[in-house]
C-alpha cells in the first residue's frame, strides 16, 4: 500500500513542484535570510557603488552569456547552424527558464530543444550539441576548481573540506578522461556496459543509454578529427565562466575585499558545481549559501562577501529571467514565427532525421530532457 502510494507520489507533477517549493522555502530561512541578518540592504548598496563599476558587473555578465553561444555554436555538428544572434536569444530563453522551475534543468532543455529545431536544427544535431556543451562545460568548471586548489596551496589554508572536494574533483577529471578514452578506442564495448548498467538501474531506458554513448563517441571523433574547432570550445568554455567569476570578484572588492585568484577559483568553482544538485531553480540558495562561508573563511568580512554574492547573484541570476522572457518573445514573434514545422513541410522542405511519421520535433519534450541544462 505505501510502496503504490509512493509511487503515485513520484510520478506526480504536483508532488514533485510541491517537494521543489518547500526545499526552495527551507534554503531561504535557513540559508539564506541568517546572511542577511545585521547587513546593509542589497540594493542600498548597490545604488552607492560607481556607475562605471556597475557597467562594468554587466559588461562581464554580458560578456559571459556571449562566449556561451559562441559555445554553442561550435559544437553544432553539421552545417545548419542558426545565426549568432539567434542562439543568443535562444540560450537567454533557456537561462530564463532554469531561474524560475525548479530543477529547472529537464523543462529549459525541452525549450532550448524546441527553438532549436524550429531554427532549423536537426533534431539529433540539437540534441548532441545540448549533450556535448553541458558535460564539457562541468567538466571545465571543476577544472577550474582544481587549478584554484593547485594555486592556493601555500597561500591559504585548506581544511579537510576542501581537500575532499579537490580530491572528488580530481578523480571526477580523471574518470570522465578514462571515459572518453573508451569510447574514442572501445566503442561496442561502451555500448554493451551501458545498457547493461541502464538495465540493472531501471531509471534510464538502455535505448537512451546507447543513444547518449554513441552520441558522446560521434562528438568525441569530431573534435579529435578538428583540434582547432575543440581549441575553440576550450577556450570559450573557460571565457563563459572566467568572465562571470570575474563580475563575482568585482563586486567582493567593490564592498572592501580583494581575492586572490586562487581563492576565487575554488569558492566560484564550488558554489557552481553545488548548483548542480536539483534542488532549486538554478541553485538559488545553495550557491549563497556555499560562497559566503567558503569567502568569509578566505578573511572576507562578512558585509562584504554577502553585499559581494548579493550584488552578483541579481546581475547572473535574476536579471536574465526577464531578459531571457523578452528574448523568448522575440523568436516566438518574429525570427520563428515563420519556421515552424508545420510551416516548413508546407514550403516542401525535408522532413527532420530521426523524427518519425512526421511528428513534431520542437515538441519531443522527453527527448529534449536527456540533454540536461546549461547552467
Amino acid at each position: 500500500m505505501l510502496r503504490e502510494i509512493w509511487l503515485r507520489l513520484r510520478g506526480s507533477r504536483t508532488a514533485r513542484w510541491l517537494a521543489g517549493a518547500v526545499v526552495l522555502l527551507l534554503i531561504v530561512e535557513y540559508v539564506v535570510l541568517p546572511q542577511l541578518v545585521g547587513s546593509d540592504n542589497v540594493f542600498r548598496a548597490l545604488t552607492g557603488l560607481s556607475p562605471v563599476l556597475l557597467g562594468a558587473a554587466a559588461g562581464l555578465e554580458i560578456l559571459s552569456l556571449c562566449a556561451y553561444s559562441a559555445l554553442t555554436r561550435v559544437v553544432l555538428p553539421g552545417s545548419r547552424r542558426p545565426r549568432y544572434f539567434t542562439l543568443l536569444r535562444i540560450d537567454l530563453s533557456d537561462l530564463a527558464v532554469n531561474h524560475v522551475v525548479p530543477g529547472g534543468g529537464t523543462t529549459s532543455a525541452a525549450v532550448r530543444y524546441s527553438l532549436l529545431t524550429r531554427a532549423g536544427v536537426r533534431p539529433q544535431d540539437a540534441l548532441s550539441a545540448a549533450m556535448v556543451q553541458v558535460v564539457g562545460a562541468n567538466l571545465v568548471l571543476g577544472a577550474l576548481f582544481a587549478v584554484g586548489m593547485l594555486s592556493a596551496l601555500g597561500e591559504v589554508r585548506v581544511n579537510r573540506y576542501f581537500v575532499t572536494a579537490g580530491v572528488v574533483v580530481l578523480l571526477l577529471l580523471a574518470v570522465s578522461g578514462l571515459v572518453l578514452s573508451v569510447l574514442d578506442r572501445r566503442l561496442t564495448g561502451a555500448v554493451r556496459a551501458a545498457r547493461r548498467v541502464a538495465g540493472w538501474v531501471k531509471v534510464v531506458k538502455p535505448d537512451s543509454a546507447e543513444n547518449f554513448v554513441r552520441t558522446m563517441a560521434a562528438e568525441t571523433a569530431m573534435f579529435r578529427q578538428d583540434p582547432g574547432r575543440l581549441a575553440r570550445a576550450l577556450v570559450l568554455a573557460v571565457s563563459y565562466w572566467g568572465f562571470d567569476a570575474a563580475c563575482l570578484w568585482t563586486f567582493v572588492a567593490a564592498f572592501g575585499h580583494v581575492l586572490a585568484p586562487g581563492e576565487l577559483l575554488i569558492a566560484y568553482a564550488l558554489g557552481n558545481l553545488v548548483a548542480l544538485a536539483p534542488l532549486t531553480p538554478g541553485g538559488l540558495g545553495l550557491v549563497e549559501g556555499v560562497l559566503v562561508p567558503v569567502l568569509v573563511g578566505f578573511g572576507a568580512p562578512n558585509s562584504a562577501a554577502v553585499l559581494g554574492v548579493l550584488s552578483w547573484r541579481i546581475f547572473n541570476f535574476w536579471l536574465p529571467i526577464p531578459a531571457g522572457g523578452l528574448a523568448w518573445l522575440w523568436l516566438r514573434m518574429g525570427p520563428l514565427r515563420r519556421t515552424s514545422p508545420q510551416g516548413r513541410r508546407a514550403a516542401g522542405a525535408p522532413r527532420a532525421a530521426g523524427t518519425p511519421n512526421g511528428a513534431d520535433p520542437s515538441g519531443d519534450a522527453g527527448t529534449a530532457s536527456a540533454a540536461g541544462s546549461s547552467s
